[in-house]
């Protein structure tokens, strides 16, 4: 399934690049507001792990200050595919291989994830249009059919998970496409509208009485002589206990030695104009979230009304929103021939933070905690991150699966 790029994208007349999510939920300025120059802690990084760091910790009484380069949520946190499913990049029979039983300990805690989620959203009534859908895994190459059984298989013994595997005449009744050749459904997962997701966030943060500073780069940490740091921003200077980094995909030089082992790979999305019902029913018959087998993988999804959002990563070369998008629509309908002449309306790009060992790291390092490199499967686990890291920081103690080395490049 080469792609060429002799398809011409058709762009309706209100095209613009900027995540579709933006049309309701739009990362917005802050009104001014006066710093707290001392605090407990200081989150760097205003996304889905930063916030709930912020509400957690506000929740249990410290007094916390986040601070955000850009717009609340300017990041990830709102470009996001709204996909949320336990699991990592690497596989479940990976990890045992690997890790053994810290590799189970570490699957767990990401169906501990997405449970949390789902319970943040419920308990907290976040309106963010979630539904619990399922999601399917398919496989680009007939080979892929045996590891997806392999997954099924470890899914469903060591976890209990509700996976199975569809071969290609059953899938048909799934995904209206003729390209893939069998897929794993797995049952316990959804999707949602990330950037309202993140608002609901950072109304629990807010609420709590954490103080949130937009427009407020951290330039530098400093250790005191007598303990704790000082954060250095363009506005003043925080004197803290702690700091957590929480800059995942977006981590720039603050702390050298974290930007060392966090690969930023550029991943994109294009989303259509809204699909007839029909239409809608016809790619996708049950609105699972979808993404395939490949290394540079597609994902995509129906939105609440009915438009069609494909992503995926071309390469780890820099590219341009216009180039994307006209690989991405040319990907779409080789996928599914049936949306060819359906129009984008928009087209946007955001950083996917990676790690060497493809697992995201929650650790400290010259004192600093940091909890980041989710690998593109961030909704659900930056939100445990955000809550673990919290807990951590008032005193708890790390799950002993999370004590692990943190690979970077050498010097």
């Amino acid at each position: 399934m080469g792609l060429s790029f002799e398809t011409v994208t058709p762009l309706a007349p209100d095209y613009r690049e900027e995540p579709y999510w933006w049309r309701e939920a739009a990362p917005a300025p802050l009104p001014p507001a006066p710093l707290q120059t001392e605090v407990d802690v200081v989150v760097v990084g205003g996304g889905y792990t930063g916030m709930m760091a912020a509400a957690r910790l506000a929740q249990r009484g410290l007094s916390v200050a986040l601070l955000e380069k850009h717009e609340l949520g300017w990041g990830a946190s709102s470009r996001n595919g709204g996909m949320v499913h336990p699991g990592f990049k690497v596989s479940p029979g990976a990890l045992l291989e690997r890790y053994r039983d810290r590799g189970r300990e570490l699957y767990r805690a990401s169906l501990e994830a997405f449970a949390l989620v789902e319970d943040t959203i419920t308990t907290n009534r976040i309106e963010c249009e979630y539904e619990r859908t399922g999601h399917l895994h398919l496989a680009y190459k007939p080979a892929h059919v045996d590891h997806l059984e392999a997954e099924a298989q470890v899914l469903r013994q060591e976890f209990g998970v509700d996976a199975r595997v569809l071969d290609r005449d059953a899938l048909a009744s799934e995904i209206g496409s003729p390209v893939y050749h069998g897929a794993l459904l797995y049952e316990r997962s959804g999707g949602l509208h990330p950037a309202k997701y993140f608002a609901g966030l950072a109304r629990l943060a807010r609420d709590g009485g954490a103080h949130l500073h937009d427009q407020t780069p951290a330039t530098a940490i400093e250790r005191r002589d007598r303990g704790g740091f000082v954060v250095v921003t363009p506005r003043g200077r925080f004197t803290t206990r702690d700091v957590l980094l929480a800059t995942n995909g977006y981590s720039d030089g603050l702390v050298p030695s974290i930007r060392r082992r966090i690969i930023p790979i550029g991943s994109y999305i294009i989303a259509t104009e809204p699909l007839s019902a029909d239409r809608a029913r016809g790619a996708i018959p049950n609105r699972r979230m979808l993404f395939d087998s490949k290394n540079f993988l597609y994902y995509w999804r129906l939105s609440s009304d009915n438009r069609m959002l494909f992503g995926g990563r071309a390469s780890f070369a820099p590219t341009t929103i216009g180039s994307a998008r006209d690989w991405l629509y040319t990907a779409m309908i080789r996928v599914h021939p049936q949306l060819a002449g359906i129009m984008v309306e928009h087209a946007w790009g955001g950083y996917v933070g990676f790690t060497f060992d493809r697992l995201p790291h929650i650790g400290r390092i010259e004192g600093i905690t940091y909890a980041l490199g989710y690998c593109g499967t961030g909704v659900a686990m930056s939100t445990y991150f955000g809550q673990l890291a919290a807990d951590w920081i008032a005193g708890g103690e790390l799950p002993g699966c999370w004590q692990r080395a943190f690979p970077g490049l050498p010097l």
